[in-house]
C-alpha cells in the first residue's frame, strides 16, 4: 500500500499467478493451472471462478466485461464478475496479452500476432502484425503499443498503431524481446528479457510516443512486468523480485519483495498487487 516499497502476501499464496486485472471493486487473478480467482475485498479472500482449469496468461476488463486469455483455448469472456465464462470465437490460439482501447479489445497471441474485436469478443479480426508473438500490449489515448518477440530476427521490438491496428510501424527500438509495456502520461516504458542470459537487458523509456528510446538505470535484469503512475515505475523481474523508481526510471531501489519472479501487476486506489 506504499507504492511497492513493502509487500504483504495475500491468502492466494499457493498458485502461480500469471496475470492480474481490476474491475471496480473486483480483483481478478489468472493462474498457471487453476484458472481465474476473484477477490472483492482487496485480496483478503479469494474465490476460484468457474473458469478453473486453464492456464490464464492475460486478463483485462472493459466495463462489466472481463476477458481472459488462455494458453491454447483463446479468449474467454465473463459478464457477471466471473460467475460464468463463455469462450469466444478466438478459441484456438495462445493469448498472452490483452489491452482495451475505447471500445476495442486487442489480443496478442503466441505466434499469430494481434487480433482486434470491436464488439466485446463476438468477432475477432487479425491485424497487420500477424506473424509474431506479442508479449505485451498497452494503449495511450488513440495510440496502441505492441511488444513483439524478436524472432524471426529483425522483427522484434515495439510496434505502434494509430488506427486501431490497421497499420503498424516498427519503432527504432527493435531486435529485442519486449516483455512488458507501461504508460504514464507522456512516458512509455518497455521492459526487455532474454532467458537465460539477461546481462544486457533492462528498461527503456520514450517521451515522444516511441520515436526514440533511452535506457533506464535498471540493467542486467530480465523484466517480466511493469506498471507506472505519476513519477513512479514498478518493475517485476525474473528471480530478483520488484524494483521501484520514484523519478521516472533514473534511479531504482529493490523493494521488500525479492527472490521472486513477478509476472504481473495491477493497481486499484492505494493498493498495488503483484
Amino acid at each position: 500500500t506504499n507504492n511497492g516499497l513493502n509487500w504483504t502476501q495475500t491468502s492466494l499464496n499457493n498458485v502461480s499467478v500469471r496475470s492480474l486485472a481490476v474491475s471496480g471493486n473486483n480483483i481478478f487473478a489468472g493462474t498457471g493451472d487453476s484458472g481465474v480467482y476473484i477477490s472483492t475485498d482487496n485480496g483478503t479472500i479469494w474465490t476460484q471462478t468457474s473458469l478453473n482449469n486453464r492456464l490464464v496468461y492475460s486478463i483485462t476488463a472493459n466495463g462489466n466485461n472481463i476477458f481472459a486469455g488462455t494458453q491454447d483455448s483463446g479468449v474467454y469472456i465473463s459478464t457477471d464478475n466471473g460467475a460464468s465464462w463463455t469462450q469466444t470465437v478466438l478459441n484456438n490460439k495462445g493469448v498472452i496479452s490483452l489491452a482495451v482501447s475505447g471500445a476495442n479489445i486487442f489480443a496478442g497471441t503466441d505466434g499469430y500476432g494481434t487480433y482486434l474485436s470491436t464488439n466485446n469478443g463476438t468477432n475477432w479480426t487479425q491485424t497487420a502484425v500477424n506473424r509474431h508473438s506479442v508479449f505485451s500490449l498497452a494503449s495511450s489515448g488513440s495510440i496502441l503499443f505492441a511488444g513483439v518477440d524478436k524472432y524471426p530476427p529483425g522483427y522484434g521490438g515495439v510496434y505502434i498503431s494509430t488506427n486501431n491496428g490497421g497499420n503498424w510501424d516498427q519503432t527504432d527500438f527493435n531486435n529485442e524481446n519486449i516483455s512488458s509495456i507501461a504508460v504514464s502520461g507522456n512516458k512509455i516504458y518497455a521492459g526487455t528479457f532474454n532467458d537465460p542470459y539477461p546481462s544486457n537487458y533492462c528498461i527503456y523509456i520514450s517521451t515522444n510516443n516511441g520515436s526514440s528510446w533511452a535506457q533506464c538505470a535498471l540493467t542486467g535484469k530480465n523484466i517480466l512486468s511493469l506498471t507506472a503512475f505519476g513519477n513512479n515505475v514498478i518493475a517485476g523481474t525474473q528471480f530478483n523480485g520488484v524494483y521501484l523508481s520514484t523519478d521516472n526510471g533514473n534511479t531504482w531501489t529493490q523493494t521488500g519483495l525479492y527472490n521472486q519472479s513477478v509476472a504481473s501487476f495491477a493497481r486499484t486506489g492505494n493498493y498495488v498487487f503483484a
